[in-house]
């Protein structure tokens, strides 16, 4: 069963992830990528805190997520695995973290960020590197829940 979802969501763990696509795809295990928290263990373990008790799960920087990414590969555990920027996926992406799509399914508005749809705000940086990983082979999936139609967010931008 291996990775059921790799997702991009500045939020991170919170609703829609967990009762949404988990009600779904049944977690057992939540990879978290962000430098900034794995770099504090307080911030760890509060992002780590919103996890239900059956769900296991761990942050870890960009620089560690490749292997970690490929080892969930090999598991048969269902796992989801969370980034907070398409940046970031990207370069787990370039480095070796191997996923063949990507849910985005949450990034909120912020200076500098046009409204793309309801729940994705872009600037021209995420733009160029969500093109990267679809020129890459990477299928981009643009829904908040997985009862959600996809919508080609890439002709909108």
């Amino acid at each position: 069963m291996a990775i059921v979802l790799v997702r991009i969501d500045d939020r991170l763990i919170h609703g829609q992830v967990i009762v949404g696509w988990g009600k779904v795809e049944r977690p057992d295990y939540i990879l978290v990528i962000s430098d900034q928290i794995a770099a504090s263990e307080w911030e760890t373990e509060l992002c780590l805190a919103a996890l239900p008790s059956e769900i296991k799960g761990r942050v870890v920087s960009e620089k560690d997520a490749p292997s970690e990414i490929n080892r969930l590969n090999l598991d048969n555990k269902p796992s989801f695995v969370l980034f907070e920027s398409p940046r970031s996926a990207y370069n787990v992406y370039k480095n070796g973290g191997k996923f063949t799509a990507i849910n985005i399914g949450g990034m909120h508005s912020s200076k500098g960020k046009r409204e793309i749809l309801d729940y994705i705000y872009l600037d021209d940086e995420d733009a160029g590197y969500l093109k990267l990983m679809k020129n890459s082979g990477v299928k981009l999936d643009f829904r908040s829940l997985p009862d959600t139609e996809n919508i080609d967010v890439m002709s909108l931008i």
